[in-house]
């Protein structure tokens, strides 16, 4: 799939609403930070992160810093790196803070060296920003576990379904990449509101 349909294609009408909203957020900041979080960092959040860095890219959207983080950490699953891979990204597996790590990002928006190192953390680990930036909780266990994010400037609700609940069955695969294009398709339409509001 390239990259055009990839963010292009059109969010479901109710979401526009709460896409509408943090977009309004963030297009008030000269300088954008975001840390997208979940319960472990290991799926939901990491695509965001890509997906939303990715987007930023491709429209030149610029000055802005994007994160992930969980409540706790454990590990990226790496089912999450094998959709990319599918959708043209470029995967490099390495060894880093006592786990396995990668580099995910598409060659024709930036190198090797800009992409930033994923592995699961805390959302406050000291690799992400710590105060200032725009938390962004993608699934209810911990929206619900997290009401105050440290540091935070403003706090956001986009929840996305789970695709774990795919894991280890014959689904995986289109489980994971049907999630992947929702949350690309909902990254480009905040990325495309934002250029919008700043005109």
């Amino acid at each position: 799939m390239e990259l055009t349909q990839l963010f292009a294609n059109m969010p479901e009408a109710g979401r526009k609403v709460i896409l509408d909203r943090i977009a309004q957020h963030l297009s008030t900041e000269m300088s954008i930070a975001v840390n997208f979080i979940c319960t472990h960092n290991s799926r939901r959040s990491h695509l965001c992160e890509i997906m939303f860095r990715s987007a930023c890219n491709f429209y030149q959207l610029g000055n802005v810093a994007t994160y992930s983080g969980g409540t706790e950490g454990t590990a990226l699953y790496p089912v999450v790196a094998e959709s990319c891979a599918r959708h043209g990204f470029t995967t490099i597996e390495t060894q880093e803070y006592g786990q396995r790590a990668w580099k995910i990002f598409h060659h024709t928006l930036e190198d090797e060296k800009d992409a930033p190192l994923l592995f699961s953390k805390e959302y406050h680990h000291p690799n992400n920003a710590q105060e200032g930036y725009h938390a962004i909780m993608v699934c209810d266990s911990a929206n619900e576990a997290c009401p105050v994010v440290f540091g935070a400037k403003q706090r956001h609700s986009l929840l996305f379904v789970d695709p774990k609940h795919s894991d280890g069955s014959p689904e995986q695969a289109d489980v994971y990449d049907n999630t992947l294009r929702t949350i690309a398709s909902e990254m480009g339409y905040i990325v495309r509101k934002i250029l919008e509001l700043k005109g």
